[in-house]
């Protein structure tokens, strides 16, 4: 449900159980409702198991430090005052550079509990627990049910309850489980909030969700499955939105560093670019989401995502203009430093992504607040990654794989459509000069995109990279080929239309439908054909050209949805074009056949 989820439990013995999950916003609190409801009056024991794992973000599995080194015993205890399970975890970490902390998670109810008992495990069903190795290049094969890691040092406790059920009324007991990176009053008084009224907790949210869900209305009586995946799609946009306080920021190199913190951004507000995987600060993530946040009025939500990604590229990059790539909700910075390579599609679109929001609200003041950081994005662009001189950009973009050149495709699409707009931006606030540089940058590159671009022959295709010095093209059947199809561009006087040509991009749209790119879910990552990678074609081939790395056959739910757009902006809306890649995404995200949880749109079909 909007706001909620419920899960209704087989029937047994005259006793149904229906459970009902709801995180209130605002408190660091989440509510678990049992609604209990018996044939006959009766007593029943209720016995609720509670295990933790206190855990920070960052470090990971296979960074350096790991969680090994990293993560310290959980402590169990029980307050009686309150009835209620206790866990804290405190001290530093005896790592370089580690900081101290104290915190706290307590589980309670509603109820007062009869009896309870502590110990190392009380994980219910899953007691004895399956112990996964810890990841690595040298771990064993890992088991198909993993209930912790070697990285877990938590604990457990038990409460029992008693709850009197009369006939055929319906009886609902309310749990609450809160936490505090503070202390544990900090903890009980986010319990204590939930609790105090559960039912209204739970009505307030669906209200809350419900309101902010009709900001924009959808109606398509010819496709009905998308209409509700664009309703489903508001509510996972709003269930996205979290805030976090006093990140310390330390770039620590894709893992491979731990220093000192060099800065602190006292609260940063995001959209997590994806459940359960990803729930954390990306850059090319949110500004992919802005496109849904603006049409579907969650403008405070995107804007929100841009300041928090300037205000830590801005310490970490020392204003140099470069976009982080991914950071962590306690502040480190996996990738995206000036130091390591990132993601130079991330910077090239941050621009856009501002002028988006301004043309869709007309906040000029949001505009004025961003637009010396995007100045710099396209000026490190532009000064800092052209090694060759060329103007194509150099760096990782969307794809990352071996195997590809240094200029990448979706950088190269991104970066002229990020010079536009800047252009835009500045003509608006009368910065002639910037405008007059922007649009240089950018007329340039677009005279001779097609005639670089364009790979030709039988692959009907966009070359995915070129190889520096030479500009020798490369063809590797990536899923960016899409992105001159997709990227629409504004310039003075002139329609907005997409980067490609109309003969490049009808012809490129055409080829993408086919099965070497198009399965029954999606936009395969990468195409099938002639390569002379290990294990070779695994499917057809629309063309000759021998790639020399893989196919991957995962259709992604972002690479499916800018197919959806590129065809859409061609005009191509039959239910063998746009719709068949906007039902392949609404159906995972909606088919009980497909989807992995009801009303949430996967990163992998």
């Amino acid at each position: 449900g909007w706001g909620y989820h419920r899960i209704a439990y087989a029937a047994r013995g005259g006793l149904t159980v229906d459970r009902t999950d709801v995180a209130p916003d605002g408190v660091r609190a989440g509510l678990i409702g049992l609604t209990l409801t018996s044939n006959s009056p009766r007593r029943v024991r209720l016995v609720v198991d509670a295990h933790s794992e206190l855990m920070s973000t960052y470090p990971w599995g296979e960074t350096d430090p790991s969680q090994l080194e990293y993560n310290l015993a959980d402590d169990g205890s029980y307050d009686a005052s309150h009835g209620r399970l206790v866990f804290t975890e405190h001290g530093t970490p005896p790592v370089a550079n580690a900081l101290s902390h104290d915190w706290t998670a307590v589980v309670g109810s509603t109820l007062a509990p009869e009896h309870h008992r502590l110990g190392p495990d009380f994980r219910g069903p899953q007691d004895p627990a399956v112990i996964c190795p810890a990841s690595g290049p040298d771990a064993p094969e890992q088991p198909e049910r993993c209930d912790d890691g070697e990285y877990g040092r938590g604990t457990g406790g038990r409460m029992t309850y008693r709850v009197k059920l009369r006939a055929g009324g319906p009886t609902t007991v309310w749990f609450a489980v809160g936490g505090s990176d503070a202390s544990a009053s900090d903890a009980h008084a986010a319990v204590d909030a939930v609790l105090t009224d559960p039912t209204g907790q739970l009505a307030r949210t669906v209200a809350e969700r419900e309101a902010e869900g009709s900001y924009s209305v959808v109606d398509l009586p010819g496709d009905r499955l998308l209409e509700r995946s664009v309703e489903w799609s508001k509510q996972n946009l709003l269930a996205s939105d979290q805030i976090a306080e006093d990140l310390q920021l330390r770039s620590t190199n894709a893992g491979q560093n731990f220093p000192a913190p060099e800065g602190t951004v006292e609260q940063a507000r995001w959209l997590g670019a994806g459940w359960p995987d990803y729930p954390w600060i990306f850059g090319t993530d949110g500004e992919y989401t802005a496109f849904a946040s603006v049409a579907m009025g969650q403008f405070d939500d995107i804007k929100a995502h841009l300041r928090a990604l300037r205000d830590v590229s801005e310490i970490v990059n020392d204003g140099s203009g470069k976009v982080v790539h991914e950071v962590t909700p306690d502040g480190a910075v996996f990738f995206g430093a000036n130091e390591d390579p990132g993601n130079t599609d991330e910077t090239a679109k941050f621009p856009s992504a501002v002028a988006l929001i301004w043309r869709w609200t007309g906040d000029h003041a949001f505009v004025g607040e961003m637009y010396d950081f995007t100045v710099r994005n396209m000026r490190y662009i532009v000064e800092q990654l052209d090694a060759d001189g060329d103007g194509w950009p150099e760096g990782l973009g969307n794809v990352e794989r071996p195997g590809m050149g240094e200029e990448k495709l979706d950088n190269t699409v991104y970066t002229i459509r990020g010079l536009r707009d800047l252009a835009d931006m500045a003509r608006a606030r009368g910065d002639s000069a910037t405008a007059g540089w922007a649009t240089r940058h950018a007329r340039d590159l677009e005279a001779r995109f097609e005639q670089t671009w364009w790979f030709g022959g039988d692959t009907r295709s966009y070359a995915d990279s070129l190889q520096n010095p030479t500009n020798e093209p490369i063809f590797q059947r990536h899923w960016i080929g899409v992105t001159p199809m997709d990227a629409l561009l504004l310039r003075p006087d002139q329609p907005t239309r997409p980067l490609a040509s109309d003969a490049h991009g009808k012809a490129a749209l055409d080829e993408r439908e086919q099965a070497c790119y198009t399965g029954p879910l999606g936009l395969w990552h990468t195409g099938t054909g002639p390569t002379s990678a290990e294990g070779g074609n695994p499917g057809p081939s629309c063309d000759s050209v021998v790639s020399t790395v893989p196919s991957e056959r995962n259709a992604f739910s972002l690479n499916t949805g800018i197919m959806a757009v590129a065809e859409g902006n061609f005009g191509r809306l039959g239910r063998r074009q746009q719709q068949r890649y906007t039902t392949a995404n609404a159906r995972i995200q909606l088919d009980p056949s497909l989807w992995e949880q009801p009303g949430a749109m996967p990163e992998i079909a």
